[in-house]
């Protein structure tokens, strides 16, 4: 099956806005690359730099943004909804958000599943967990090993909100709680919370495919069935959903989403966390930290902890 590939020139602070674009849209599954992040990933020693692509080491400082969109009607009015979307971004933002200069190519969906696997390496995170791909073997021992399979969905770790989540998970979730992952992705923070001790973990993403990759990935570690519970669905457009999740009381929430959506789910995360309970989210880069620690105010959360990389959040804050 062929895609069209759209590429979009940002910067690190406009690929958060084109990923609420995208989130928008429907879509879960796209890639940042920033050379800050490879920069950093050489400068650890983590991959030797032999490991790595001539064509990955840029230096022009863009952001690039990919997405993959099918060759059919869904994908004609998703492009149309992106164009519309970058539009507005580049009539408020100006040139804060970078030139937002988009080109178009096909692609084969052999190639979009198996490109991205070269960004990806056993990654030692925070003191307890090793994230190692499943092509991969293990070279770390002593930590607890996240076998994650991401299939292009978001979440190898590699990226720093999904670092940042998952340094606050190692110290936030204790044996026997009951955790929400909403906006699962790939499901590597959910897994995570099962591996460390939760109770149960529900799970939750938007996008079918990912969902079904997290669905995948909890077998992959070896979680016991109904241990964690993967579903496909988004709380903000159904009100029966959203009135399930209400009825339910967590230890532990994390939401590694983008600003405007975390805004938008904060009175159900209110209504659904325990008193006392912590809510960790993230996804956010550093222009809008205001904006979410204001809608965490407004809703009755008081933050505990701002987390920060790279210009990415993450914030730690309790009901």
């Amino acid at each position: 099956m062929k895609f069209d590939e759209l590429t979009i020139h940002t910067t690190t602070a406009g690929s958060e806005l084109i990923s609420g674009v995208l989130f928008n849209e429907g879509i879960t599954c796209f890639s940042v690359e920033d050379p800050k992040d490879l920069a950093e990933l050489l400068d650890s020693k983590t991959v030797p730099i032999d490991y790595v692509e001539d064509s990955l080491i840029r230096d022009d400082g863009d952001v690039i943004v990919r997405v993959y969109l099918a060759q059919n009607e869904q994908g004609r009015i998703q492009l149309e909804g992106i164009t519309a979307g970058l539009a507005k971004i580049k009539a408020s933002e100006g040139d804060w958000a970078g030139s937002l200069e988009t080109s178009l190519a096909v692609t084969d969906e052999k190639d979009w599943e198996n490109n991205w696997k070269q960004y990806f390496h056993p990654l030692p995170i925070g003191e307890k967990f090793l994230v190692v791909p499943s092509w991969e073997k293990q070279t770390v021992t002593g930590r607890i090993t996240l076998e994650i399979d991401p299939a292009s969905s978001f979440g190898t770790g590699r990226h720093e909100t999904t670092a940042l989540c998952l340094e606050s998970l190692e110290k936030l979730c204790k044996t026997g709680d009951e955790v929400l992952d909403m906006g699962c992705g790939c499901g590597i923070l959910g897994i995570g919370a099962a591996l460390i001790g939760a109770k149960h973990v529900d799970a939750i993403d938007i996008d079918m495919v990912a969902a079904r990759i997290a669905e995948e990935n909890t077998v992959k570690n070896g979680l016991e069935k109904g241990k964690m519970e993967v579903r496909c669905g988004n709380v903000l457009d159904s009100a029966e959903l959203w009135d399930e999740y209400a009825s339910k009381r967590y230890d532990l929430i994390l939401a590694n989403i983008v600003a405007d959506v975390i805004s938008d789910m904060l009175p159900l995360f209110k209504t659904c966390l325990k008193d006392g309970g912590t809510l960790v989210c993230s996804g956010i880069i550093s222009p809008r930290k205001d904006f979410v620690l204001d809608a965490l105010e407004r809703n009755g959360f008081k933050v505990e902890q701002i987390k920060e990389k790279n210009e990415w959040l993450a914030i730690e804050c309790r009901k």
